[in-house]
């Protein structure tokens, strides 16, 4: 019976685990399996993200 549990707690948690490793970092928001951000008017892409010309948009690598 004990096994049952442990294998339902294991299946929830690697359903949260792996829903909350889908989130994007502050700044960023989810478009099309990707993290992006706004691209500046002046300046350069934030910090680990590079310019995608096809989204105009900058997207984390």
């Amino acid at each position: 019976m004990n096994c049952k549990w442990a294998w339902l707690m294991v299946l929830l948690l690697s359903l949260l685990g792996g829903a909350l490793g889908l989130s994007c970092p502050a700044g960023f928001s989810a478009e099309k399996n990707k993290c992006v951000s706004e691209r500046p008017v002046h300046g350069t892409c934030k910090s680990g993200s590079t310019y995608q010309l096809g989204l105009n948009k900058c997207v984390l690598d």
